[in-house]
């Protein structure tokens, strides 16, 4: 229905005339550049590997070129930088004359992300198992495209190890549009499931005018725990940046409105920027913010040098980035099933002189009030417009309209008055609806937020969820024991029988993964998991049919059809049925149209049937979605075989570690048993250890080519080749039976030890009894030797030293391990001279320092923290940890000396925060000085101060900070000490209940004991306890 109204015209006097295309340009730019050294040679821990982390930053900048792509219309200029990621480096409102991206002006790298290095600002593409990937500071792939519609086009893309997916960004920016699109696609080649993370993290300056438009009533942390947004429990405003100047960091995962959109506003400046999307393909929307105090402050300059402090707003695929904790809520952790291939599309643009917004979609920004029968629309347009727009009454009734005319970024600011008594709650322009009024009440939702109160997590469904998100976030080591739960309450549990099948396929026991899946079809035959997982085992173990049984009777399962139709194409390939392959391939992209495998399957099968049409159709189809496609470009050159398709192929292969890129499509290859094929790819790589062997095994038939690449293996580097994939495992053992050095066997062990079978990992090793020129070797042995065999890892960590005595940390870990022994001096003198030799690797000087603590030599500990300059990494808090026992424990000897004066002294340097030592200031309120203000106690007491020891142990009895620390029993000890006995013994039994660490335990049991008798406390021990517990990365 609608009512009578009269249309006005509103034409806006600015020519809507045409734009020009936008372009793209590739060049260099010169920026002040902190850069970032030493990669480790060490074989990392399953958390990174087979990535290695880089450990050298530095203050002292250089100028260095960096390669810049840069799109551009008559709007807005979009950087990116495809040597640091491939991050947008920053986005420049051309009308404002302004960046809407948070510019930093220098690069900065900083010990923040999983392998190290990291820059502020920007958006940063997050896709893996967590953020700030392996990738994020270091070349990847890109393609840069002028499209026929006149926009333009810079994709990024790299391959990610640790879960061995592929990811593609597509930057487009429009010739007559002011926003820019990023459109990912990432695909998961793999025939097992793999985590599944994804977040665009955006910086935006601070600043005491910012304010978070996150439509929502609630947020979520890391660990899924809900708390009301935007006002919290004291009143505060948490979505105004200046009313965060409170206890620490802090991330907050907003929802509980149905919003497509988040934004940054400036209200002094009334600009604004704005991330918009279908909701369904982002739901998360984060922010983090550093600290308002020094804790935080010290990251500015840290990470920049006058660009200022910086935000991140973020937005995700899942409502929070959950740790393990947020298994215990509704917000677990999704998987990325095999073969499954996703993409999603988001928009980014800058607004100005609304005011706060209401709502946004690719029109543009709106601001919107309404008052009386009057309605104030204010509109920054991020396109052309030339339409009538139309208000709406709840009962969709057209009660106003205006014919709006504007052009790109023209400001409409019209007062429209409506009919007595209406009242206008969505207003229809150019064919997009937006509704504003009552928007937070009307879009809430009811979805739970957490999780009942009686559910039981220790039973068989609650230990196997568990398991399940514990493999999910690649922690295969504490998913089994979870699992192992699972089944010892309920043995043919089929979801844990099928999470224990994967874990089982991670450790490469193919026989086990086939007799769990038989034991979960025994149950249900139809179980589509069980019976998928059933079919890869029998592929592995040669059991064709069996494995074309479990396959067949997966796809009855709408959800695991795309999987078991991509299996079924592959093993019809390697039987040689390549019309049945190319068929399955084909009902496999019925499920998912963007199955890049499915399509790659296609492809391959055209060309073996010498289908021209078919090949050219699916060739436009994988490079419509993927335009850095490696193995069209690869196909392109295996038909042709000249220079030009070699160079298009080759050229475009420009990421950190292009050798992965080559071996990962020439083991596609080798999977299908397309053999000649994977080696004219490894013809084409550079040339690893890895590569060789490679190479050696797929010429197995060939005895002179064979031949050739073994002896050729005799004389690879082998300096940070890390094997991780179970088709190397295969070639390495057919290694070991052909080349007797200890090559195969340290290669195929770095996959073992990977894949947690450690057993089997330091067999290999020990097989070996010649002595090995490569000191990693004997690092990884040393790793692998279990703890009753101490003297044995010892004479390994020594080998290594002897063998390269310039690799720090060689000498770190030898001195390490002699400190755990107890062997204090001999750790000292281990280490004193890696430190003198280098005084500015602060993470040798660190070490240094607890190890002069540990002989006592305060003095010279003291003296190395004074000089010491430590860059650290997010979360570090050793220096100041080791600076406060130093400065305390100097404090107790002049105590004990009775030099009341220096001890004095020694309590207020206590309390200082030196910036060198790479720990911010925080608020008063969030210091621990129990210590301080014991050991304070006992001068007062000792100089006769009675007053003011009273009042110091009244100080710390009634303290509320920490709970859990140790030092929480110098409060039992203040408590005793005022004669508060009851709350002495109430407040030690908590203590003792919440700790989770059996050693802490062991060690503070009979100090407690004691305590309860009223004896003195061992402040030492204490002190010991909270200092030295050493600081814990994520990664």
């Amino acid at each position: 229905m609608m009512k009578p109204i009269f249309i006005t015209l509103i034409c806006l006097p600015l020519a809507l005339g045409a734009q020009q295309a936008a372009t793209i340009k590739e060049t260099t730019k010169t920026y002040t550049t902190y850069p970032f050294s030493d990669p480790d040679p060490i074989p990392s821990t399953a958390k990174i590997y087979p990535y290695y982390r880089f450990d050298g930053f530095t203050d002292k900048p250089v100028q260095r070129d960096w390669k810049v792509v840069e799109l551009e219309n008559d709007f807005i200029k979009v950087q990116i930088m495809p040597e640091i990621g491939g991050k947008i480096w920053t986005a420049f409102d051309k009308k404002a004359q302004r960046d809407f991206l948070y510019n930093n002006g220098v690069v900065k790298f900083r010990d923040i992300a999983m392998r190290g290095p990291w820059t502020s600002g920007g958006i940063e593409a997050n896709y893996g198992i967590i953020g700030h990937t392996p990738n994020t500071s270091t070349p990847v792939d890109y393609l840069t495209k002028t499209n026929e519609d006149g926009s333009v086009s810079c994709f990024i893309s790299t391959l990610d190890l640790l879960t061995r997916t592929r990811w593609v960004l597509e930057i487009k920016l429009e010739k007559d549009k002011a926003f820019f699109a990023t459109r990912s696609f990432w695909s998961n080649t793999n025939p097992v499931e793999q985590p599944y993370y994804t977040w665009m993290n955006l910086g935006v300056p601070a600043g005491d005018d910012l304010q978070f438009i996150y439509p929502g009533n609630h947020y979520i942390g890391h660990d899924g725990d809900s708390h009301a947004w935007p006002l919290d429990s004291n009143g505060r405003d948490l979505s105004f940046y200046a009313q965060n100047n409170f206890e620490g960091s802090k991330s907050y995962h907003v929802l509980g409105t149905h919003s497509n959109y988040f934004s940054a506003y400036w209200k002094d400046h009334d600009y604004g920027m704005v991330r918009y999307a279908d909701r369904e393909d982002k739901l998360g929307k984060k922010i983090f913010l550093w600290a308002q105090s020094g804790e935080g402050k010290i990251w500015e300059t840290l990470l920049t040098d006058k660009s200022g402090q910086y935000v991140e707003i973020q937005s995700g695929r899942l409502f929070n980035q959950n740790v393990f904790e947020s298994n215990f809520t509704p917000f677990k952790q999704l998987g990325f099933a095999p073969y499954q291939s996703d993409t999603w599309t988001e928009y980014w643009y800058p607004y100005k002189n609304i005011g706060k917004p209401v709502g946004a979609n690719l029109l543009g920004t709106f601001a919107i009030t309404q008052q009386a029968n009057k309605v104030q629309i204010k509109l920054n347009p991020n396109c052309s417009i030339n339409d009538s727009l139309f208000l709406y009454n709840d009962e969709n009734e057209i009660i106003a309209a205006k014919y709006v005319k504007l052009a790109v970024g023209q400001m409409f600011r019209e007062e429209v008055v409506l009919p007595s008594n209406e009242i206008a709650t969505k207003l229809k322009l150019q064919g997009t609806v937006l509704n504003f009024s009552g928007v937070e009440s009307n879009k809430a939702l009811h979805r739970p937020l957490d999780a009942p109160t009686n559910v039981d997590t220790a039973t068989a469904y609650g230990l196997y969820l568990q398991g399940r998100d514990l493999m999910r976030f690649r922690n295969y080591s504490d998913a089994k024991p979870k699992i192992r739960q699972s089944l010892s309450k309920e043995a043919y549990f089929v979801p844990s029988l099928v999470e224990m099948a994967k874990l089982q396929w991670f450790h490469m026991a193919y026989d086990s993964v086939f007799f769990y899946m038989q034991r979960a079809l025994s149950v249900d035959t139809y179980h589509a998991e069980a019976n998928y997982y059933y079919g890869l085992a029998s592929t592995k173990l040669g059991k064709t049919y069996d494995a074309l049984d479990g396959f067949e009777v997966a796809s009855l399962d709408p959800g695991m059809q795309a999987a078991a139709y991509t299996a079924l194409s592959k093993c019809y390939v390697r039987k040689g049925d390549i019309i049945k392959s190319l068929d399955y391939a084909g009902r496999a992209l019925k499920n998912n149209q963007v199955n890049i495998e499915a399509l790659q399957l296609q492809y391959l099968n055209a060309r073996l049937l010498n289908l021209k049409e078919l090949k050219s159709s699916v060739e436009k189809d994988i490079l419509r979605i993927d335009p850095l496609n490696h193995f069209v470009r690869f196909e392109q050159y295996l038909e042709k075989r000249d220079s030009h398709t070699k160079e298009l192929f080759v050229s475009l292969i420009r990421n950190e570690m292009p050798v992965q890129t080559f071996l990962e499509l020439a083991i596609w290859y080798a999977n299908l048993q397309q053999h000649r094929t994977a080696v004219a790819v490894l013809d084409l790589a550079p040339k690893n250890a890895e590569v060789i062997y490679w190479l050696a095994w797929l010429n197995k038939d060939r005895d002179e080519e064979k031949q050739k690449w073994l002896e050729l293996a005799q004389k690879a580097d082998m300096q940070q080749i890390f094997p991780f994939r179970e088709e190397s495992a295969e070639v390495l053992n057919w290694a070991l039976q052909e080349d007797t050095s200890w090559r195969p066997s340290y290669l195929l062990a770095l996959i073992q030890s990977f894949r947690n079978n450690k057993t089997q990992a330091f067999q290999l090793l020990s097989k070996v009894t010649k002595a090995v020129d490569f000191a990693p070797f004997y690092i990884l042995r040393a790793r692998l030797t279990e703890e009753q065999y101490r003297d044995r890892q010892l004479k390994d960590l020594e080998q290594a030293v002897k063998i390269d005595n310039k690799e720090w940390r060689y000498g770190q870990l030898l001195a390490r391990s002699l400190s755990n022994k107890k062997m204090y001096e001999q750790a000292l003198e281990e280490l004193k001279p890696y430190y003198e030799a280098n005084p500015a690797n602060y993470i040798i000087g660190m070490d240094y320092v607890r190890i002069l603590i540990l002989n006592h030599d305060y003095l010279e500990a003291d003296n190395v923290l004074k000089h010491i300059h430590i860059l650290p990494f997010e979360g570090a808090t050793a220096g100041h940890k080791y600076y406060e026992e130093v400065k305390l424990m100097l404090a107790i000897q002049a105590l004990d000396d009775k030099k009341y004066t220096l001890a004095r002294s020694k309590l207020v340097e206590a309390k200082a925060w030196p910036i060198n030592l790479g720990v911010g200031e925080p608020y008063e309120e969030m210091k621990d000085q129990r210590v301080i203000d014991w050991i304070d106690a006992e001068l007062n007491r000792k100089m006769g101060n009675k007053q003011e020891y009273q009042k110091l142990l009244l100080k710390i009895a009634e303290s509320n900070i920490n709970p859990t620390a140790a030092a929480t029993l110098l409060q039992v000890a203040a408590y005793k000490k005022l004669g508060r006995n009851d709350e002495a013994n109430l407040l030690g039994k908590r203590w003792f209940e919440s700790q989770k660490d059996p050693i802490v335990k062991t060690k503070i049991a009979p100090m407690l004991e004691r305590l309860q008798h009223d004896a003195e406390v061992d402040v030492k021990q204490i002190i010991s306890l909270t200092a030295r517990k050493e600081d814990e990365r994520l990664f």
